[in-house]
């Protein structure tokens, strides 16, 4: 996990993104940030967190999202919406918390990738 190159923020690596759904998406570099949220559609995130769970703010700034550390850490509410997340969308269980949250991190977002998903929120597939 790494500093930010392009945000002048501080900002560490991996971001975790929550939209509206409760849906939990994972991005390792300003790239993958730009390929999850529109611009137009940036109030769906409803919370974002970096590597040390720290709350980020979405910004739109030239039809380009970035974002600035808007908070101190919050890993509680990093552990509760990751929970709702793989409770809602997902087979799996949510990763053991963890006091490093970097380490914690780290688990969501190798369990995030290769989850198995449910079709709908709360419904699995049969």
């Amino acid at each position: 996990m790494q500093e930010t190159g392009g945000q002048p923020t501080g900002t560490v690596w991996p971001v975790i993104l929550i939209d509206d759904d409760q849906w939990l998406t994972v991005c390792e570099s300003d790239r993958d940030v730009q390929l999850a949220v529109e611009p137009d559609f940036l109030d769906d995130i409803v919370a974002a967190f970096d590597g040390p769970a720290r709350l980020l703010r979405l910004l739109d700034t030239q039809d380009e999202v970035t974002f600035e550390v808007s908070g101190p850490p919050q890993p509680e509410e990093l552990r509760r919406r990751v929970q709702e997340y793989f409770d809602c969308w997902t087979r799996e269980a949510a990763p053991a918390f963890q006091e490093d949250t970097r380490q914690y991190i780290a688990s969501v977002a190798a369990l995030a990738r290769s989850a198995d998903a449910k079709r709908k929120k709360g419904k699995p597939t049969r």
